[in-house]
């Protein structure tokens, strides 16, 4: 109801494509779905879209258990591209030597040297390095305001390269704009069915260009025409070993004051020590980061369900200021991390 569009939607592609739907009466289907696409896997490039960042994690670790190369393109709440570690760096890098608004090209290499230089052993350095790229497709002319502009209008997924052999999984509100030759969807039943609902479904089924795969538990897709119609009874449990991503929400934002060059210190891909809710340094065993109360409560839960913190690593060191903070205060540098939990 209410749509725009009012056109029949036709395919923009003239060749027959594929479409199966797996109906399953399992709560739980993230096994047959990564199954099922280590059965149809080739050379063209994949995508597992869900409906919430847990399913995508939980996916992700299935994945990387299973062998098979993945990519994980994820909502984080609060985190914005411009307070990355790495990017900072680099701002500051330019700040201190340029002189003129447009940055000169031997001043824009060695700023790009060094910041690859400091963060050798950083994972982010791929994201970081081709947000430089974009930049310079873009801009003959390096400005240094159009630069700052630039990455602050810029997210973390604008800089993830997609095109690449792994299997992309991501929410299906982060994959608009993006097109992938096979598309995998988990379509838990857990939802109302509205208008909403049905848009999000339709930003989905859209970003597939060859074939598309949905499991379900649910209804929504019993009468869509489909090259298949699959019934599995069969019931599934929880994966051996999930990853969970921390936010803003996960951690003691008020923690991280005074620590600020302990966890400078750090970089993206650092092994951490895990202990009663707080996160350590691997080497000197000093405190670089404490989970939120709802964190602990969430953590628990987990824990009930049988499930231990293996390993943590650093995913992302942030600048974070709060809201209300005077604009003279300095920055915090919070430490968000990856928790392995397994069975």
């Amino acid at each position: 109801p209410k749509r725009m569009k009012h056109t029949p939607i036709k395919s923009m592609r003239s060749e027959e494509g594929w479409v199966s739907v797996t109906h399953h009466t399992s709560e739980i289907m993230y096994q047959p779905l990564v199954d099922e696409l280590r059965c149809h896997r080739h050379a063209d490039t994949s995508c597992i879209l869900t409906q919430t960042n847990e399913e995508a994690v939980i996916l992700t670790g299935l994945l990387r258990k299973e062998g098979v190369p993945s990519k994980l393109i994820q909502s984080m709440d609060g985190f914005r591209f411009w307070n990355l570690s790495e990017i900072r760096y680099f701002l500051r890098y330019l700040d201190k030597w340029v002189t003129t608004p447009v940055i000169p090209g031997e001043l824009w290499e060695e700023a790009k040297r060094a910041t690859s230089k400091t963060y050798a052993r950083s994972q982010n350095l791929d994201l970081v390095k081709r947000c430089f790229e974009q930049f310079e497709h873009l801009n003959q002319t390096k400005y240094i305001s159009d630069f700052k502009e630039f990455v602050f209008e810029s997210s973390l997924e604008d800089f993830c390269d997609i095109s690449g052999p792994d299997v992309v999984v991501s929410t299906i509100h982060k994959a608009k704009g993006r097109e992938f030759d096979d598309v995998y969807m988990l379509l838990n039943d857990n939802y109302a069915k509205n208008a909403e609902l049905m848009r999000r479904y339709y930003v989905g089924i859209t970003r597939a260009k060859n074939r598309l795969f949905i499991h379900t538990n649910g209804h929504c897709f019993d009468r869509l025409t489909a090259d298949r119609h699959d019934r599995d009874d069969r019931s599934y449990t929880m994966p051996e070993e999930i990853v969970l991503q921390l936010t803003f929400r996960d951690v003691y934002l008020e923690f991280f004051k005074g620590i600020k060059r302990e966890v400078l210190a750090l970089q993206s891909g650092d092994p951490l020590q895990y202990r009663d809710f707080t996160l350590y340094t691997e080497k000197t065993d000093h405190p670089v980061a404490r989970l939120s109360n709802q964190m602990k409560k969430d953590l628990t839960e987990w824990f009930a369900k049988g499930y231990r913190v293996k390993s943590a690593t650093v995913s992302f060191i942030v600048a974070w200021k709060p809201k209300d903070a005077p604009k003279e205060d300095p920055e915090t540098a919070v430490l968000l991390a990856d928790l392995i939990l397994t069975l």
